[in-house]
């Protein structure tokens, strides 16, 4: 996985997070209420990724964990260990004993898209909207939220981004690319330690 695709799944995978109790009726307004209610959290995952040179799915799995404001971490275990970290303004990516680090400033379409997945985490619709169209469907069941992208520089990264869950957790995120390439993550909340 490259740089580029590592960050492109790094928060949609991370905004598992999120959880929350939640009463009434059910919008967007109250599924950011309920993002917004949990300022940390773990999970394990499970991702397969289809492109379309490959045969079948390249599948992954390890933990993801966000801690407010700004610290989001996807780690890989298998088939091969990988780290990818955001913190702050500095996404780093290690694999392999080596570690790259880069500023989001030095990628201005980057970090639009990390910046969508931490107004996720958050929460922050209004930040959201500036990047994606929303749209949201189902009840606080069972719902999917559906993000495309508004900005030409977004949609170059990615197609749309489905997200389905139940109340504030987060248990699928898809990521479609332009082009035909997508993955679907698989997520499990796990206790805090």
């Amino acid at each position: 996985m490259g740089f580029r695709s590592g960050v492109i799944t790094l928060g949609f995978m991370l905004s598992c997070a999120a959880t929350a109790a939640h009463a009434g009726p059910w919008g967007i307004v109250q599924l950011m209420e309920a993002l917004a209610a949990k300022h940390s959290g773990r999970a394990e995952f499970v991702e397969k990724k289809y492109v379309s040179v490959l045969t079948g799915p390249v599948e992954s799995s390890g933990e993801l964990s966000f801690a407010a404001p700004d610290r989001l971490e996807k780690r890989t275990v298998q088939p091969l260990d990988e780290r990818l970290v955001l913190e702050g303004d500095r996404l780093s990516l290690e694999r392999g004993g080596k570690r790259r680090s880069v500023g989001l400033d030095e990628y201005p379409e980057i970090a639009a898209l990390v910046g969508s997945i931490r107004s996720t985490l958050m929460g922050d619709r209004a930040a959201l909207e500036k990047i994606y169209r929303l749209s949201l469907n189902g009840d606080a069941r069972r719902w999917t939220l559906l993000l495309v992208p508004s900005t030409p520089a977004v949609a170059d990264l990615v197609a749309y981004i489905r997200i389905g869950g139940s109340e504030g957790l987060v248990d699928r995120v898809e990521i479609h690319q332009p082009g035909g390439d997508y993955s679907v993550m698989s997520i499990r909340e796990m206790p805090q330690r």
